[in-house]
Parts: structure tokens; C-alpha cells; sequence
């Protein structure tokens, strides 16, 4: 067993190591990978992970002298930089290297400064420290006052400069070591955009150059690497990026001499690759990686072994700068700093430094030549100098040598590299860099590239801001700082040929002595002085020990053999550039950064900034002429914007009063339409009679035609004119007729017209079905002409002359207004000014003295109708010459009497009026058809009984027997005995409505009338009417306001307050929110986002457009609120009603619209100054503000790609048009007459919040913050929407449909299941057969209790209009007419429905508006039956309207109220205003004739209820005020109103005036308007 179990453990053993042996090779092959280079620097130094990374701070060797010690820039005191440059660096160039330094030395230290440093880039937001620039400099030649030369300060790490022990540092977007960067870009993913993946190369452009190195080049940059892409100064315009080469160094393309190197060591990183292949098998990624860690080897080396020696010192032509070894030799003895670089050292910092950055490194600016020479391969001439053949501008033409000029060539280096790079590399070794000393050539002090605004730059000026900007301080302090001794001047200036100048400009102070010029004015021929030296050295001995993958450092796992070492210490530039171009050995010397006496081919002469060079070249003497460098350029980056700003808000702003132009012309062609769709089509009515017919009749243009039927009256001799129920509308009295009656028959057409004309009358135009109906008509009425013996002419008209020449109503009343206000001037003495006449002519004065009255004129001037009993009797009274027509003295005599006469006169007056017969006596027929004349003007009637207890009331009044004739004395006994004289002599015409004022004895007469009325009301009698004893007639004693008139204003004030307490505290509440939204934005953008700059380019105007902006976002989501009437009308049965007026939803709606409006204005004027400023900013300095915005660097950025390239802008630009149709179109004009358009374009908010959310979500400045205020309103309006969606999409039935007086048009319909509402509700009524979409609101009249719902819709607009067509039977043809179905939305509330919730509610309506007390009342009836208990003790129902008769719905409403009313719980107040301003003689006698009526019967002698009739309108403010002497307990009294604008604002002026008196109870106002 034992045996057993040890055979198996040795098979499960070999087993494992069976399975584990391929991961053990893997492992073991695994282990032979190095660690890669990281490109990003991080964990290079294992102990100190970010030191070295990208986006480490500069450090500093010396102490920074900010000046405010924090991040204002040094040197505030120092002198101008251009003058600097001016005194102390200008000076010859062509004065070739004391040391025979060349230009391949100083451009690869140009490379060299791009594989360890970056700052070149400006920080975020952009900060400007410009350079003024000095009159008469070369870059000033106007002598202006204000040029500056454009400088931006450098990056810097925001977690620096603020504070004086955290001065601000400023940042290496690169790693310092020397890693490659240069050849394989400054992240992952940029090396991975410039590799092949193939062979472990770089990316080539032509693929078949694969294995031929010499001939390869980077790939082109389709993809739009972001190179750095300054505009070429030569060309001075912008240049796509795709022209570079896919190459690692962003900056690499600055100029051909830098882009030279780029592509040699590209070539050298493929060679590699190719080498390496075989050894590993194609594997790409190891043969890239391997590749690339050699590449940074050879390049580690010949910086530090070969270029940085010759770059420090040259003491002669084979003794330089001795670099200490890398691992010092244990024997060695040291001494100083150096001592300490032995090896690698995690402690040793490598990062830059602000002294080598800012100047130490800058040394090589002196050594930069104007120009290159060019040689092309050896031929028997040995040297193979060449012109360049590039298209730069300014060259010189003619036979000639022409070298590339640096200053034309800067950012156009992909021409000459593409075709003479090997000319180039020759070139570059041939030619001697300038003289070490202090003078930097007018290529760089004069001609630099900059910025498209400022195209040329001074190199040296800028070197010196720079060092100011970063903080630095003086040169001595700083040579103190390396431990070296301050100079004097002499020794600082020796150089100078005029030191005292530069004395002289530093103000003889040393200590302002900048350090880029100290420095410079210590080289020497050997190189740079003592600090630059040593500041150099320091810096290049700190990148080499403290970078754990330099190549000599074996102990980090990425080591190298020595082998390996030592092959890569063999390894020159020379050798690369003879590896990778076709540059020959014999070509180039052995050490190409220097050239030695006899090395090949020393350059003919040195080359300098003139155009005319003399030179001898292959032993002749010729001229080299160099090309000129182009002029400074300016530009302005609003250029090309102009036009596009303009019209775009020129356009915007012409929107608003084009939008109004639309919405009226809108509203005009809708009147319009309204007015085709009034013209009907002429009825057929089979009719026996030949005297009646059916036809329709032309008003005028501005009325609606009318169904008429027109009736021939031989007996009487007249035309009567009715509609279809018969009712008279006008009537054509013949009898008096002297002249012809003409036709005016239609000639085109359907030739169915016919305009009858009579004199004095206005003409009946009428239409009929079609000719034939219209010849029938046509022939009966000659007949009846001829019966009457009055000839007749025949016209034929087109029917638009028909129209135009037609004598309309219309035209006639305006003579009419002017003849009965002459008529007032005459009976009352009136100044013409004062009846608006005083500018009439002659001729219209003789016009109104013939005009005559018809009598269908006449009972319109008295407001009555033509055919009452009263009218005929009136017109034949006053028609004293028979004529038929009440002529200009006829009628003013009659008012005469009504104006000025006593009371016996008027009773007299009307007596005539009836005594026909003119025998002095009335019989009781007679008297009782005068009483029924009366009611019937009033559109009343009155039963035989009703009327035989009246007459018999009367009759017992003035002393006689029953049925007996009554004579004027007896008629004055009932009319004008002593109880109604006075109410009698202060009847008269309505002179308030013919422009008097109607003052007498200081008080107007409607006062009178009106103090006379409620006397007589109040009256007590034996018998008749009994009420309850009540006092609200009674007029209250107002305690005395204060004095003064501000004491007054401020009680007034107060009492408002304490009245709208709950409004006025939302409202302020809402907008101290919406103030401290806009503060706090404000504040935000102004201070603590300053650093992302944009307030810096727009100004404060940014602060107030993003305050504005989060103000609108605020307020347009909180009209969601507004609008989720459901949550609303809930949220108002809850406890919550008492803390917060839900009724006050719709106003705080308009409220909040306007405020957002206002804001709205404010961030689009902002967004236009804010635009205008960025428009004119460069490019590349929005970048950083708006990052998430890319466009291609040759692209600028103009208003039209900001205001429509851009989802900001373009959905700005968008609710900007959307604002103003919507508001537009919700003015209370488009509400009134283009409901429908305010509709749908209400209907925009829809898209108004899509664009809102994609406004935001451009961050453009910031985050999207909308949805922060926008969620929470959006769920409560969605949920409240879904609410109105579950019952408005359900058809409900209709169970009748009535058409009532005035256009009022009842609906009944079904009440859905579980539909519960209030009394005084509304609800939301769209018909099926309008369209399902279309809502409008309703008040419901039907009362809770009852298991249906009604509606009373009066015709005002189109939709009411058409729904009243919709519901008209008579419109259709069928018997089995099924009235169309309806959908409901609701129901809502609103302030009526709380009536029960006052001890004493006042309810006030006007015309239509009386429907939401018609639910209210039938409520109250349905309580008064039922065990129910509320707080309301008294309800007072005002109801004001024209005649009750136009509501008779509402009379039986009340009428049942007062049945069954038995706790007296409502009193109805009627004011009937009919004819209250048209005839108050004959209003006088019925008041009269009710004062009787109700005495014997109990009841109104017109409405039949026992409801208090008024003549006139009522006075609210007395009513309220009465009210407390009657409720002394009530201290809050509710007054609701609903009606017509005018009315709801007496009302409310009212409850505010009563509010005023001090002990009085509150009185809360709830209204709307219809």
C-alpha cells in the first residue's frame, strides 16, 4: 500500500512538472525582456516616482524675486527689454566662430533643447505680459504710443503662486532625460501614431523604401499629428498641419535645419530595426522596443560625450571641456560639487532648472547664422556649393549663390528637407557658426517668427521678459546662488564698445541686472562665461545621474553589456549621417561640429544679414545674395467676421418686430378668413307664402353676415327684416316714401345679389340660394312696389361695386354719433370741445342738420326695438309731421323735455306717448299695454294675474275704481306723486355716454339716481316685499387715514401687504433665489474661475452672462412647476394651501416667464459683446479655453464658426428664435386673435428644453448645469402630464348641445368615472371634430353633485366661433345628428372654488363670466338639502349683465336657490345694463311699475325671482364696505369676480380702497378674466 501511494505521488509529480515546463521556458524567455524606457518619465526614479515625469516643475537654484513674492513678475523696475536689446546684443553679424564652431553644433543643440525641454508652451488661461514696444524701433515706425510685442507667461502648476512660501513654478511639459522624446514623441500614443508595426520601424511614407534607408521619410501627417504650426512669417498665413512628416519632436518642423535631424535619427532608428531583425525573428514590438532603447543610447552619448564638451569649451582644436567620468574611479580624488554625480543617484533631482531654461541654455542664440550655405555631393570641383530653388518671397533673382536665409525659413522646413536634406547635413558642417560674444544676429534679435497678430519678434527681449516672468533674479544674486562672485560693472560690460549706455539704462544699479545679459556678455571665444558654464554643466550632470536608464548605468536591469557600451561609445553623428544619407565619408569632416583647418570644404565666407555678400567661391569672386527678410505683419482676427456679427444680430433683432409683423398680418388674414367663413350660404326653405323669403344679409365688411328672412307687409307698408326666429332686425318703412326705390341686381357670379335702396334708409343688401330664387324675389317685390304705387329703377352691378357703394349701418352711424352729439350741445349748452365736435365743418354740420331718423334708427338710438309698442308710440309722438322719419328739431325737442323738464313733464311725456288717440285719458287696456310695451323692451313678461295685482295696486294708489279710465292727473298721482318725484325729474338720457360728466350740484346724476334708488329701495312699507332687516346698505363711517401723504401711502402699503402676505412672501423669495443664483455665478466667474481666463478676454461681461445663464436655466425649469396643473390642484386640498397660494400659479407663471425673459435679453446682448471679444482673439489662445473645441490650427476661428459651427452657438442662435416667437405669440393680442398660433407655438416649450439640454452639453465654457435645475421640475410635469394624457384620450359622449343668446353655446356631456371636482373648477375642453390636439379652458357650470358635466362657451374667437358652428343642428342635413364627442382635461383649480372657506363671500360676475358661480350657486342649493356644515355664513351674489334674458339658464339656477333657501343663506343683487346710458325715462317708469310689482307680489317684475333688480352698475366699494357693519364678526371676507378685464379691476380697486379702512375685515380678492 505504502509503495502504491509513493508510485503515485512520483506520477502526479511528473505529471505537474509536465505541464509546468512550458510556463517555466516562458518565464525563462521572459526574463531575458527589458524594461522599457517610460515615456512619460514617471517611475524612472523608483524612490521619487515623479521627479523627471512630464509636467514637473522647474526648479530653482537661486531664491525667486517675484514681485509681489507670489507670481507678479520680476523686474517691474527694470528697463525695456527692446532697449536692452538695442544697447547690448545688436550689433555686426558674419563674424564666424573664434573656435570654428559650426552650424551643425548649434542646431543640434537646438535638438538637444527639445529632447529635455518644453516650455513653450503658454499657460491656461492665456497670461499676458507684452513688451511695449519703443518709439522709433523698427517694429514701431508710426511712433505709436501703445504697441506691444504679444508674450504669454509659461504653464505653470495651479497649485503654485499663492502664496509667498509657494511662488508660483512653472512647468516642463517633457521629461528632462535625454529618452527619446525628440524621435518618439512626448506619449504612448503618439509613438504609436508614427509607427509602422511592422519590422519594429517608424512609419515611412513611400512603403517600397523599406529596406533602402538612405531614401526614407516619415510618413506624411493625414492624421493631423498637433505639430506646432506657427504661421510662416515668410508667407504670413496659416498652413495645415498634414504638410509635416509624422515625426516624435511636436516642435521638430520650426525650421529645416532642426527638421534635418528629426528625419536623420529616424532613418537611424530603422536601420537599427533592420539590423536587429534576424536576431528577433520580425518580433515588432521587441524589435521596435530594442530599436528605440539603442537609439536613445547613441544619442545619450553623443550629447553628452560629443556635442556638451565642445558646446561648454573649446580650447583649441582638440582640447575641450572634460566631462567628468559616470562612475568615478575609486582612487580618484574629488573635490567640489561634481563630487557628488558618481553613478546613479535616486536623490539627484534631474529635473530643469529656471536658470538653464530661461538663459544658461540661450547661449546658443549668439551662435545662430543668418543663413545656410548649401552643398550638394562632391564633382570636379570639388565643393559643390548650390542655390537653394525654394518659393521664398523676397529673394534676390540673378545669377548668383544663394544660401537659405533662417528668418524666411522658419515653420517652411518640408520643401528644402524633402529636396536637399543632403545638402543640408553638407551645408551644416561647412558652415561656422557666428562669433561667441554677446551678438545675436537680426534673424533672431529682429526677425523671429511670432504670432499672426504680431508676425516678426525680438529673440532677445524676449529671452529677458521670460527670465522676468519666471521670477528670476539678478545675474549676481544668481552668480552668488552657484557660488560665484558678484561682478562690478566694468567687468560685466568690458565687452561693450559704449558700456556706459548699458550702465546708464540699469540706472547704474547691478542688482537689476537681468541674467540672459549678464551671462551673454561673459562668453568668451572658448564658449560661454563662468555661470553659464556652470549652470550648463550642473544641469546635463543632473539628467545623466539621476536617470536610472542612462545608458552606462549597468545595475537597473535594462543594463547593457560593455560590450554593448562600448559599441555605443564608438558610435558618432558622423557615423549615423553616413549610415542613413547619401552623404559620402570623404563628404563631411571626422568631427562635424567643429571645422578644423584642412577638414573638407570650409565654407567661402561667412555668411551675415546683408543682401549683397562678396564672397569667393571655387576660386572665383563672386556675390552671395541673400535673401531679404520679410516685414513685420499684423493682423486682425475679426477679419472676415464683420459682416457675419452684423447680420446676425441685425437678423435676431429683426425677428422680434418681424415675429410681431407676422403674428398681425397672421391676424388680419384670420380676420379675414373669419370673414369668408361668416358668409353663408343663402338657406332653402320651401315656402308658400310669396311675401316671405329666406335669404342672407350683407351688414358691412367689418360684420358678419346673417340669416334673414325678409317679409313683405302690404297692409303696413313695410319691409321687415328677422332672423330665422323670427326676431326683428331692421325693418324699410315705405309709407312716407316720395322718390324711386332702386335694385341693384348682381351682374357676375352666381348673379343671386340685390341691394334694395331707399331714401333715408340704409340699403338692405341681401343673397339668395342662386338666380332663380333671386328673380322670384325680385318680381313679388315690384309687385309689392307696384301695390304701394312707388316706382322703382333696375341696376346691374358687379357684386364688389354692390359692396363698395353700399350705404352700411356702419357709415350711417358715424353721422349719427355726430348728430346726437350736436343734439347735447344744443340741450345742454356744451362747449363743442367738450363733446370732441369742435372740429366739425360746415358741411358736415349740414349733413347732420337733414339727417332723419328712421324708426329702426330711433329705437337703436334709445337702445330698444324697432317694432316694441313703446318705440312706435315714442316715433309717432315725436314725428310730428307725419313724415315717417323723426327729423333734427323733432328730436331735440323731445330731449329738450327729458333733459331739463320737471317731473310732470316727463310723466306727461310718456302719458302723450300712449293717449294715442289724443282724448286725454288712458282706458285700462291702454294702461295695461303700455306696462306690457315697457316689459317687453326688456325682453320680460308678466302673467294676466300678475298683472291685474299690479294694475290694481296702481289703481288704489291714485284713488280710483278698477278698470276705470285714468286721466293725467291720475296718471301723475302713480308716477309722479311725491314718493318718485325726485327719482322721476332726475330721469333723463344717458348724457354720461355722449361725453358729459354729468355733474349736478357737485354730485354726478347717475350718483343721484343711484342715492334716490337705494332710498326708495330701503323705503319700509305696510305690506308688500318682506326681507330680512339688513344694513349693508348702509353707507360705513372709514376711520381717518393719517395726514399726510406718505403716511397714507404707507398704511396703504401695509394693508397690501397683510392682504397678499402669502404672494408678495413666495415672490420674494422666488427672486432673492434668482438673485443668488445670478451672485453667485457672478461671483464664480469672476474670481473664482479666473484661472480659466475667459473672463479675462470678454471682461466682466462674462460674469453677468453666466449669471444670466444659470438665472434662465433656474426660471425656465420652473415654469415646469407652473404648468402641472394636476399637482397643483392636489397640492391645494392640502394643508400646504395655507402656506403657499396655489391659486396664484398662473400669475407667478407670467412672472417667472418675464424674468426669464429679462435675463434671457441680458445674456443675449452679453453673448454679443462676449462673442465680439472672442472673435478677435487668436485661435490657439481659445483653445485652452474652450477645450473641448478642436478645429485644424490652419483654421481660425471666426464669429460664424463660434456663432454657427458650434452646438452652442447654433442651439443658442435657435432658442433665441424660439424666445421670441413663443413670447410673440403669448402677447395678450395673438391670445385674443390667434389663440390657435399661441397654441402650437406655446406648444414650443418642447423643443425649447431639447435645445436647452443640448446648449449645455456643448461645454463650451462649462460642464452642463441645466439638468441640475431641470430634473426635479421635469418628473413632477411628466408625471403630471401622464395624469392629463390618462383622461384627455378618452372620448366622451355629448348629451346635449344648446345655442343660447349672445353667442353662448352649452355643452353637456357625460362625466367620466372617477371624475371628482369642486365647485368653481375648470377643466381643459378639446372637440374631436376641431382637432384632438387643440385644448382651451372652461370654467365647468354643473355642480358636483350631479352626474354630469356642463359648459357655457361663448363665440369670441375662431375656436369658439367654429365650435358654436360645430354644435349648430341647423348646419346639418340629417335628423340622426349625433353632436360631435369632446376630451377632457381636469379638473384644475383656481380661487373660485374656496368660496365655502370665508364667513362671507361676495361673488361678482360679469356676462359669461357668471359660469363658475352657476356651479357654485347649484352647489349651495345641493348643501343647503344635505347635513352639511361649512365655515361660509352668507354668500352675496352680483350679477352684472346686459339683460337677464341672455342668461336664462342662470335665472333658473337662481330661481332654484331661492326656493330652496330656506337658512337665507344667499342674497342675489341684478344689475341689469341694457339701457341703463339709453333711456333713463323709460328705465325710471319700470323701476316704478318693480316698486309696485314687488309689493304686492314678492317678486321681481322682471327675472319673476325674488333677487333685487338694479338698473345700472354696481358700486363696489360701498356694497364691500357696508359688509362690516352687517358680518361686525367676520374678519376676512372672501370677494371672487370673474369677467371682462375692466370689471375684475373696478372690483379689485375696490377690495384695495375698502382694505384701507382700519377695524374693517380683510378682503381677499380672487379673479379672472375671460
Amino acid at each position: 500500500m505504502y509503495g502504491s501511494n509513493r508510485h503515485r505521488r512520483y506520477l502526479f509529480l511528473g505529471i505537474l512538472l509536465l505541464f509546468l515546463d512550458p510556463v517555466y521556458s516562458q518565464a525563462k524567455e521572459e526574463k531575458k525582456l527589458i524594461e522599457p524606457v517610460p515615456q512619460d518619465g514617471f517611475f524612472n526614479n523608483l524612490n521619487h516616482p515623479d521627479w523627471g515625469a512630464v509636467d514637473d516643475i522647474l526648479i530653482r537654484k537661486s531664491p525667486p524675486a517675484y514681485q509681489d513674492g507670489v507670481y507678479e513678475p520680476a523686474g517691474q523696475d527694470r528697463p525695456n527689454p527692446f532697449t536692452i536689446s538695442e544697447i547690448a546684443h545688436k550689433g555686426e553679424s558674419g563674424l564666424g566662430s573664434a573656435r570654428n564652431r559650426t552650424a551643425m553644433l548649434v542646431y543640434f543643440g537646438q535638438q538637444v533643447v527639445e529632447e529635455i525641454l518644453d516650455v513653450q508652451r503658454p499657460g491656461c488661461p492665456r497670461e499676458f505680459f507684452n513688451i511695449p514696444v519703443p518709439k522709433n524701433h523698427p517694429f514701431n515706425p508710426d511712433n505709436l504710443d501703445n504697441l506691444q510685442m504679444p508674450l504669454q507667461r509659461s504653464r505653470f502648476n495651479q497649485r503654485t503662486g499663492q502664496t509667498a512660501g509657494n511662488p508660483r513654478q512653472q512647468l516642463n511639459e517633457i521629461t528632462p532625460f535625454i529618452d527619446g522624446t525628440l524621435f518618439y514623441g512626448p506619449g504612448k500614443a503618439w509613438t504609436d501614431a508614427i509607427r509602422e508595426f511592422k519590422h519594429g520601424y517608424l512609419k515611412v511614407r513611400d512603403p517600397s523604401t523599406y529596406e533602402n534607408i538612405t531614401k526614407q521619410f516619415p510618413a506624411d501627417n493625414d492624421i493631423r499629428l498637433p505639430f506646432a504650426n506657427p504661421p510662416p512669417p515668410a508667407d504670413h498665413y496659416l498652413k495645415p498641419v498634414n504638410r509635416f512628416f509624422r515625426l516624435g519632436n511636436p516642435r521638430g518642423f520650426e525650421n529645416p535645419f532642426l527638421l534635418t535631424f528629426g528625419v536623420i535619427f529616424f532613418r537611424w532608428h530603422n536601420s537599427i530595426a533592420k539590423s536587429l531583425r534576424t536576431e528577433y525573428k520580425d518580433d515588432d514590438e521587441r524589435l521596435f522596443e530594442e530599436a528605440r532603447r539603442r537609439v536613445i543610447a547613441h544619442h545619450q552619448k553623443i550629447v553628452m560625450y560629443d556635442w556638451l564638451p565642445r558646446w561648454l569649451e573649446i580650447k583649441n582644436e582638440t582640447t575641450f571641456f572634460e566631462i567628468p567620468k559616470y562612475i568615478r574611479d575609486p582612487d580618484e580624488a574629488c573635490t567640489g560639487k561634481l563630487c557628488a554625480f558618481n553613478g546613479y543617484d535616486s536623490e539627484i533631482h534631474p529635473g530643469i532648472s529656471q536658470e538653464f531654461q530661461t538663459a544658461a541654455m540661450r547661449f546658443g542664440h549668439t551662435l545662430v547664422t543668418p543663413g545656410l550655405w548649401l552643398r550638394g555631393p562632391e564633382d570636379s570641383t570639388k565643393c559643390n556649393w548650390r542655390d537653394h530653388t525654394l518659393g521664398m518671397p523676397n529673394q534676390p533673382h540673378g545669377p548668383s549663390y544663394r544660401p537659405i536665409r533662417l528668418c524666411n525659413a522658419f515653420w517652411n522646413s518640408r520643401e528644402p528637407v524633402d529636396s536637399m536634406m543632403d545638402d543640408i547635413i553638407r551645408g551644416m558642417s561647412s558652415t561656422l557658426a557666428e562669433k561667441e560674444d554677446n551678438i545675436v544676429v537680426p534673424d533672431l534679435r529682429e526677425h523671429l517668427f511670432g504670432p499672426l497678430e504680431f508676425s516678426r519678434r525680438d529673440l532677445v527681449a524676449i529671452n529677458i521678459q521670460r527670465a522676468r516672468e519666471h521670477g528670476l533674479t539678478d545675474y549676481n544674486s544668481i552668480r552668488k546662488a552657484f557660488e560665484l562672485v558678484p561682478l562690478p560693472w566694468e567687468n560685466v560690460t568690458r565687452h561693450l564698445t559704449e558700456p556706459e549706455k548699458l550702465v546708464k539704462l540699469y540706472q547704474n544699479d547691478s542688482s537689476k541686472l537681468d541674467l540672459f545679459v549678464g551671462g551673454l556678455l561673459e562668453t568668451t571665444d572658448s564658449g560661454p562665461g563662468p555661470l553659464f558654464q556652470k549652470i550648463l554643466l550642473d544641469q546635463f550632470m543632473r539628467i545623466r545621474h539621476g536617470d536610472r536608464f542612462w545608458f552606462e548605468n549597468k545595475g537597473n536591469g535594462y543594463n547593457f553589456t560593455d560590450e554593448e557600451i562600448e559599441e555605443i561609445r564608438n558610435v558618432t553623428l558622423r557615423s549615423i549621417i553616413l549610415n542613413v544619407t547619401d552623404v559620402r565619408e570623404g563628404e563631411i569632416q571626422e568631427d562635424v561640429f567643429i571645422h578644423k583647418p584642412g577638414d573638407v570644404c570650409r565654407q567661402p565666407c561667412q555668411l551675415n544679414s546683408n543682401q549683397n555678400i562678396p564672397c569667393r567661391v571655387n576660386s572665383a569672386q563672386v556675390t552671395v545674395l541673400s535673401e531679404n527678410c520679410t516685414s513685420l505683419k499684423h493682423y486682425d482676427y475679426f477679419t472676415g467676421s464683420g459682416a457675419a456679427y452684423i447680420l446676425t444680430f441685425l437678423g435676431l433683432g429683426l425677428c422680434v418686430p418681424g415675429t410681431v409683423g407676422i403674428m398681425i398680418y397672421m391676424a388680419k388674414y384670420r380676420a379675414k378668413q373669419m370673414q369668408r367663413g361668416r358668409q353663408r350660404r343663402s338657406p332653402h326653405r320651401p315656402n308658400d307664402d310669396p311675401n316671405v323669403f329666406a335669404a342672407v344679409e350683407w351688414v358691412g365688411p367689418n360684420s358678419d353676415e346673417r340669416n334673414v328672412i325678409v317679409k313683405l307687409e302690404r297692409s303696413r307698408k313695410k319691409i321687415h327684416v328677422e332672423d330665422m326666429r323670427r326676431k326683428p332686425l331692421r325693418m324699410l318703412d315705405l309709407r312716407s316714401v316720395k322718390q324711386k326705390v332702386h335694385y341693384r341686381l348682381s351682374s357676375d357670379g352666381l348673379q343671386n345679389i340685390v341691394a334694395i335702396r331707399v331714401q333715408g334708409d340704409i340699403d338692405l343688401v341681401i343673397k339668395f340660394l342662386d338666380l332663380e330664387e333671386r328673380e322670384k324675389f325680385k318680381k313679388n317685390v315690384d309687385n309689392f312696389l307696384v301695390d304701394l304705387q312707388i316706382e322703382r329703377e333696375i341696376h346691374e352691378f358687379t357684386e364688389k361695386s354692390i359692396y363698395d357703394n353700399a350705404q352700411t349701418k356702419e357709415e350711417r352711424q358715424k353721422y349719427l354719433d355726430k348728430f346726437f352729439r350736436v343734439i347735447c350741445l344744443q340741450a345742454f349748452k356744451r362747449q363743442p370741445g367738450q363733446l370732441q365736435i369742435e372740429n366739425m365743418s360746415g358741411d358736415d354740420l349740414n349733413k347732420i342738420i337733414k339727417i332723419k331718423l328712421t324708426r329702426t334708427e330711433f329705437a337703436d338710438a334709445l337702445g330698444l326695438k324697432p317694432n316694441s309698442i313703446f318705440v312706435r308710440n315714442m316715433f309717432m309722438m315725436v314725428d310730428k309731421n307725419n313724415s315717417g322719419f323723426v327729423e333734427f328739431q323733432e328730436f331735440l325737442d323731445m330731449f329738450v323735455v327729458l333733459a331739463s323738464g320737471d317731473a310732470e313733464d316727463k310723466a306727461r311725456l310718456i302719458f302723450n306717448m300712449y293717449d294715442v288717440r289724443r282724448q286725454g285719458k288712458l282706458s285700462s287696456k291702454e294702461f295695461a299695454r303700455m306696462i306690457h310695451s315697457m316689459l317687453d323692451l326688456s325682453d320680460s313678461s308678466i302673467s294676466n294675474t300678475d298683472m291685474q295685482a299690479l294694475m290694481n295696486t296702481m289703481y288704489k294708489t291714485a284713488g280710483l275704481p278698477q278698470n276705470a279710465d285714468i286721466d293725467f292727473e291720475s296718471f301723475a298721482k302713480i308716477f309722479a306723486s311725491d314718493e318718485y318725484e325726485s327719482t322721476l325729474k332726475k330721469a333723463t338720457l344717458g348724457i354720461e355716454a355722449l361725453g358729459s360728466d354729468g355733474k349736478q350740484g357737485g354730485q354726478s346724476v347717475m350718483a343721484k339716481k343711484r342715492t334716490t334708488f337705494l332710498e326708495s329701495y330701503n323705503m319700509d312699507h305696510e305690506s308688500g316685499l318682506q326681507r330680512k332687516n339688513t344694513k349693508i346698505k348702509v353707507k360705513a363711517k372709514s376711520t381717518e387715514l393719517p395726514p399726510s401723504p406718505a403716511g397714507q401711502k404707507l398704511y396703504e402699503i401695509t394693508r397690501k401687504i397683510e392682504n397678499y402676505r402669502l404672494q408678495i412672501f413666495w415672490l420674494s423669495l422666488y427672486i432673492l433665489v434668482t438673485i443668488g443664483i445670478f451672485l453667485e455665478r457672478a461671483f464664480y466667474y469672476s474670481f473664482e474661475r479666473e484661472h480659466a481666463g475667459l473672463r479675462r478676454i470678454a471682461g466682466y461681461g462674462v460674469t453677468v452672462t453666466r449669471g444670466a445663464a444659470s438665472v434662465m436655466m433656474f426660471t425656465y425649469a420652473s415654469l415646469l412647476v407652473t404648468m402641472s396643473r394636476n399637482t397643483i390642484t392636489f397640492l391645494r386640498e392640502t394643508f400646504l394651501h395655507r402656506f403657499i397660494p396655489f391659486d396664484s400659479a398662473h400669475a407667478m407663471h407670467k412672472i417667472i416667464a418675464v424674468i426669464a425673459l429679462q435675463f434671457t435679453v441680458v445674456h443675449c446682448v452679453g453673448h454679443g459683446i462676449n462673442l465680439y471679444h472672442i472673435s478677435t482673439q487668436a485661435s490657439s489662445d481659445l483653445n485652452c479655453i474652450f477645450r473641448e473645441y478642436f478645429r485644424a490650427t490652419d483654421v481660425l476661428a471666426s464669429f460664424q464658426y463660434w456663432a454657427f459651427g458650434t452646438i452652442t452657438g447654433l442651439t443658442g442662435i435657435i432658442l433665441t428664435l424660439i424666445v421670441i416667437v413663443m413670447y410673440v405669440f403669448a402677447t395678450t393680442y395673438a391670445r385674443r386673435n390667434l389663440f390657435n398660433a399661441f397654441w402650437v407655438t406655446h406648444s414650443f416649450y418642447i423643443l425649447l428644453y431639447i435645445f436647452m439640454v443640448m446648449h449645455g452639453t456643448g461645454r463650451l465654457v462649462q460642464p452642463p448645469l441645466f439638468q441640475n435645475y431641470f430634473y426635479g421640475p421635469l418628473f413632477i410635469f411628466i408625471v403630471d402630464k401622464f395624469i392629463s394624457l390618462s383622461r384627455n384620450q378618452v372620448e366622451i359622449d355629448v348629451i346635449s348641445a344648446d345655442l343660447l343668446p349672445s353667442d353662448v353655446t352649452a355643452l353637456k356631456f357625460k362625466r367620466p368615472i372617477n371624475f371628482e371636482y369642486k365647485s368653481g373648477q375648470w377643466v381643459r375642453i378639446s372637440c374631436a371634430a376641431l382637432g384632438k390636439s387643440e385644448y382651451h379652458p372652461f370654467t365647468l357650470t354643473s355642480s358636483p353633485h350631479e352626474d354630469y358635466l356642463s359648459v357655457h362657451i361663448r363665440a369670441v374667437g375662431p375656436w369658439t366661433t367654429n365650435l358654436r358652428k360645430t354644435y349648430d343642428a341647423n348646419n346639418v342635413d340629417s335628423e340622426s345628428w349625433t353632436p360631435p364627442k369632446v376630451y377632457v382635461d381636469g379638473p384644475f383649480g383656481e380661487g373660485h372654488q374656496d368660496w365655502y372657506k370665508f364667513p362671507v363671500a361676495v361673488l361678482v360676475g360679469g356676462g359669461i363670466g357668471v359660469t363658475p358661480f352657476a356651479s357654485i350657486l347649484k352647489d349651495i342649493v345641493y348643501k343647503t338639502t344635505q347635513p352639511i356644515r361649512f365655515p361660509c355664513q352668507k354668500v352675496y351674489f352680483l350679477w352684472v349683465t346686459r339683460t337677464q334674458k341672455q342668461f336664462e339658464w342662470l335665472t333658473d339656477i337662481i330661481r332654484e336657490v331661492e326656493e330652496k333657501d330656506i337658512k337665507d343663506l344667499v342674497s342675489v343683487h341684478i344689475f341689469i345694463t341694457q339701457f341703463q346710458q339709453k333711456f333713463d325715462l323709460r328705465t325710471t317708469m319700470l323701476y316704478i311699475c318693480e316698486r309696485h310689482f314687488q309689493k304686492i307680489a314678492g317678486k321681481s317684475l322682471f327675472t319673476g325671482l325674488k333677487a333685487v333688480t338694479h338698473f345700472g352698475r354696481p358700486q363696489v366699494q360701498g356694497f364691500l364696505e357696508s359688509l362690516h357693519i352687517e358680518h361686525p364678526e367676520a374678519k376676512q371676507i372672501g370677494v371672487f369676480s370673474c369677467g371682462p378685464p375692466p370689471m375684475t379691476l373696478n372690483v379689485d380697486k375696490a377690495c384695495a380702497e375698502a382694505n384701507k379702512n382700519e377695524g374693517y375685515p380683510t378682503y381677499s380678492h380672487h379673479f379672472e378674466n375671460f
